[in-house]
């Protein structure tokens, strides 16, 4: 909502970082994060807005919206650094065919472990695996955006994180099948 009072009032059209008042980085600070939430949604929730113009209620449901949207992606470490690529011209979620050959013969190895795993033990260790891969990939990924500022680096690894968050969900409901059947 605009204040004619501030003239450094947000904008729809702001990026997710501004309308928060953060700056435009991985690393956030998730109390200043949660209580710019906080204020905003008491500024912006359509419920103030019941007695107002029609206007003013639809801009009410779009601010109310558009917060609610960029406080998801930002609290998400691998949506805040897929959102801080594309805010670069960068697309992580698209030419994924563009991974690093290390990566592909990684995805290889762990498909072929998932194809041989009928324990719950040996997925178990196969999840604890990729996972440690993630989390090496989010420090990864940090030093890339805001050390290095380098969003061709930070697509490449956000596009790697993709792929292990979505062969985690492939892992988890394999873990979940195998311990239904026993």
């Amino acid at each position: 909502m605009t204040n004619s009072a501030n003239k450094s009032a947000i904008k729809l059209s702001d990026n997710d970082f501004e309308i928060f008042g953060l700056p435009c980085q991985f690393a956030l600070d998730r109390a200043a994060l949660s209580a710019s939430y906080l204020r905003l949604q008491s500024q912006t929730h359509p419920d103030r807005f019941a007695n107002s113009s029609a206007q003013e209620k639809r801009l009410a449901v779009q601010w109310a919206t558009r917060v609610n949207e960029a406080y998801k992606r930002l609290q998400n470490p691998l949506e805040r650094a897929i959102y801080w690529c594309e805010l670069r011209g960068e697309n992580p979620r698209g030419q994924q065919s563009n991974l690093p050959p290390a990566l592909l013969m990684q995805q290889m190895e762990w498909r072929e472990t998932l194809e041989e795993i009928d324990g719950v033990e040996a997925l178990e260790d196969l999840l604890d695996e990729v996972a440690a891969e993630k989390k090496r990939c989010l420090a990864l990924i940090a030093q890339q955006i805001d050390s290095e500022n380098n969003a061709q680096a930070a697509n490449r690894t956000a596009q790697a994180l993709l792929f292990i968050d979505k062969f985690m969900i492939e892992l988890t409901k394999k873990l979940e099948q195998l311990e239904d059947a026993s």
